[in-house]
C-alpha cells in the first residue's frame, strides 16, 4: 500500500482536476473525468497499485515519474482507535 501526495497545488472544481505546470510545456493538465476520479481516490486514502487496472495505475506512475506525485509506504493501521487526552472542565470558580 502506498500513500500518495500532490508535489504541485491543484484545483478540483467541475468534475475535473487542474494541476498547473503538469501539461506540456509546463502548461496547466486538465484532467477528464475518470482521470480526476483516479486523481482524489489516490490522494484520499491508501492505494494498492496492484490492484487497480493497468491504465488506471500507469497514469498514477506517470505523474509519479514525472514529479507531479509523490509515493511513500503508507502508515500501518494501529489497532484500536487513538487515545486522546482532554482535560478535565474547569471549576466554575476558576478563571472568573
Amino acid at each position: 500500500m502506498l500513500r500518495i501526495t500532490s508535489e504541485l497545488p491543484y484545483l478540483d472544481q467541475a468534475g475535473h482536476v487542474y494541476v498547473p505546470l503538469a501539461g506540456p510545456a509546463r502548461s496547466c493538465l486538465k484532467l477528464n473525468r475518470h482521470a480526476s476520479r483516479i486523481w482524489r481516490e489516490a490522494l484520499r486514502r491508501p492505494v494498492d497499485l496492484d490492484t487497480l487496472p493497468e491504465l488506471d495505475r500507469d497514469f498514477l506512475l506517470g505523474l509519479t515519474r514525472n514529479g507531479v506525485l509523490r509515493t511513500a509506504p503508507a502508515p500501518t493501521s494501529v489497532s484500536g482507535p487513538a487515545s486522546v487526552s482532554v482535560p478535565a472542565p474547569a471549576s466554575p470558580s476558576e478563571g472568573v
